[in-house]
């Protein structure tokens, strides 16, 4: 009996850790032209206050609700665009994201997708950018974010 639950736990722990791995960062963030990032919860802890915006979004409001921060981006191999925009469409254009706005504005195409829990609150809120297959970038917020500093995170978008 003790060697069926050992079995068990063996299979579910494996099956978690391959599904945590298999996300869209880990699966393209080895590839050549992809930059990687990934801030934690300390380094963002650690940060002054004059490195807290990522383009448009205004990070102070929001700081103490993140555990992360992940982006990715892609530059100039329209065949590696195209596959990460594809896995990127397969994973945020279903349920549980819904998608919160969309951009379109001279070839580019700004996408934000957020992850919602109980109480007015979100646990992910994931941003694509794509530029006519020269760039395409995700942004990832993980947290615990409440819905009332989504408005003065996002207020220098245009």
């Amino acid at each position: 009996m003790k060697r069926l639950i050992y079995i068990l736990l063996s299979a579910v722990v494996g099956i978690l850790s391959g599904q945590a791995q298999n996300t869209i960062f880990d699966q393209f963030s080895g590839e050549k032209n992809v930059t990687y990032v990934n801030i934690s919860k300390t380094l963002l802890n650690m940060m002054p206050e004059g490195q807290l915006e990522i383009d448009a979004l205004d990070l102070k409001s929001v700081l103490n609700e993140l555990d992360r921060i992940q982006i990715l981006t892609c530059e100039d191999d329209a065949n590696l665009i195209a596959r990460i925009r594809k896995a990127s469409d397969s994973i945020f254009k279903k349920a549980p994201y819904e998608e919160l706005m969309k951009v379109k504005d001279d070839g580019e195409e700004v996408t934000i997708y957020i992850y919602p829990q109980a109480q007015k609150k979100i646990k992910e809120l994931v941003m694509l950018v794509n530029e006519e297959k020269t760039e395409f970038v995700i942004i990832q917020l993980t947290g615990n974010i409440s819905i009332s500093h989504l408005q003065s995170l996002t207020k220098n978008m245009q």
